[in-house]
């Protein structure tokens, strides 16, 4: 691993457990280089990272301020999270249950996005996500079952991420995401509180491994007024 992307991971871990605080400064790049013992322009390249992903702000003629995660109001675009990895704060009560779990076999869509074969299936899960005692959001994933063969309701109830990197050893590296806003659909209106709203903030996504396979196909609805999506935009 490259030295900056160590420290970028131990920074990064140290927002995320809240070593560092939100809203204080980090440490200056003077003091970074006596800690982690690499040269500066080692340290510029990790806090740059740390910029880019949303954990810090840099302002001139000041050390940098540490915006950390931790918050399932924003939704970082620039990671992939888990419901309870957002909430590290432990400022939401969240609940997510399972509405379905079944194979499906043939779907011409989904067979298209995973490059599939004729005899192949796919686990279809779909769940909704209370947040401080309202279904604000809805999930629909497919996982192909030549890499996801097993998944039950208490998986999916938890966390099917931690099942699949802890328990099947998979590698997950990235997700290429498109954004949306559309009319609910009835599965949508069934499972959320929409309440006035009949629209949803949609994240569409296509989660791959290591080797460059696709694991994981999905849809995110949100209810639009409780949700922002947060990205670092850099010039």
């Amino acid at each position: 691993m490259s030295k900056y992307k160590i420290v970028y991971n131990d920074i990064k871990n140290k927002i995320d457990t809240r070593y560092y605080k939100r809203n204080t400064e980090l440490p200056s790049e003077n003091e970074l280089v006596k800690e982690y013992g690499y040269s500066k322009d080692t340290i510029r390249k990790a806090l740059s990272l740390l910029e880019i992903n949303g954990y810090i702000q840099k302002i001139k003629g000041k050390n940098s301020l540490i915006l950390g995660h931790g918050r399932i109001k924003n939704n970082y675009l620039g990671n992939i999270k888990t419901s309870s990895e957002l909430n590290i704060d432990g400022k939401y009560e969240i609940t997510t249950n399972l509405e379905s779990l079944y194979i499906i076999q043939g779907e011409e869509k989904i067979m298209k996005i995973f490059g599939a074969k004729e005899n192949e299936d796919f686990y279809r899960v779909s769940r909704s996500r209370t947040i401080n005692g309202e279904r604000l959001e809805y999930e629909v994933s497919y996982f192909n079952r030549k890499l996801v063969p097993f998944l039950n309701k208490e998986i999916a109830e938890s966390s099917i991420y931690k099942y699949l990197e802890d328990e099947l050893g998979l590698k997950i590296t990235h997700s290429r995401r498109a954004i949306s806003f559309r009319y609910a659909n009835e599965e949508e209106r069934t499972h959320m509180d929409l309440g006035e709203y009949d629209m949803v903030a949609v994240v569409e996504s296509t989660t791959y491994l290591s080797n460059g396979n696709i694991l994981q196909y999905g849809i995110l609805s949100y209810r639009p007024d409780k949700f922002t999506f947060v990205t670092m935009a850099k010039r």
